[in-house]
């Protein structure tokens, strides 16, 4: 971090950047922005700038993750409930409840056409953690309702292909939706026994 900054400045400086981009990423594709047109609005140098961030992606690859956490907190709300009786239901639940999420985002643009953009550019260390990061969380929710039907590895890896959808929907549409329902409730009654 810039020494001439005091660590207040330095964190309203990176709040500054972070609300900045992600209004532009709104309507804008990452590729298009500039890092000028962020430094600007935020009132610091280029050269400051990559003092808060190695890289433009770098920042984006940071909000994607903080959305990431915002689409799936109601869905892990649902997943977490004492109260669930069947875990496929509840999974299935969870996993329509964050396509609706993604679906209503003012980011839908966002995730839709820049993630995997800039997913390129994120290191092969931080992809691993972030899988690493995702596979315990699929993990601890398989096994909070004992076993499983199939092994880890088939249930993760078919969650994941089911995730991964959503970049295919457009050759999905109309009928996204509904061919969406109908995987979510294929896989998750695979899942338990």
């Amino acid at each position: 971090m810039p020494v001439a900054f005091t660590q207040e400045k330095q964190y309203m400086i990176i709040r500054q950047l972070q609300e900045i981009a992600l209004t532009l990423a709104k309507d804008i594709p990452v590729r298009k922005i500039k890092v000028e047109q962020l430094t600007a609005a935020a009132g610091i140098s280029k050269g400051a700038f990559y003092k808060f961030y190695p890289s433009k992606e770098a920042l984006f690859y940071e909000l994607l993750r903080q959305l990431h956490k915002d689409i799936y907190s109601p869905a892990l709300a649902t997943l977490t409930d004492e109260s669930v009786q069947d875990p496929a239901d509840a999974l299935c639940k969870a996993i329509l409840e964050c396509f609706e999420a993604l679906n209503t985002s003012d980011y839908k643009r966002f995730w839709l056409e820049d993630s995997l953009e800039i997913m390129k550019a994120v290191s092969e260390e931080e992809k691993l953690a972030q899988y690493t990061a995702e596979t315990e969380l699929f993990r601890s929710f398989l096994n909070h309702f004992g076993t499983l039907a199939v092994s880890e590895e088939l249930a993760f890896n078919a969650l994941r292909a089911l995730i991964g959808t959503v970049y295919n929907r457009k050759s999905l549409e109309p009928n996204y939706e509904t061919i969406l329902r109908w995987m979510a409730q294929g896989v998750c009654s695979h899942i338990f026994l």
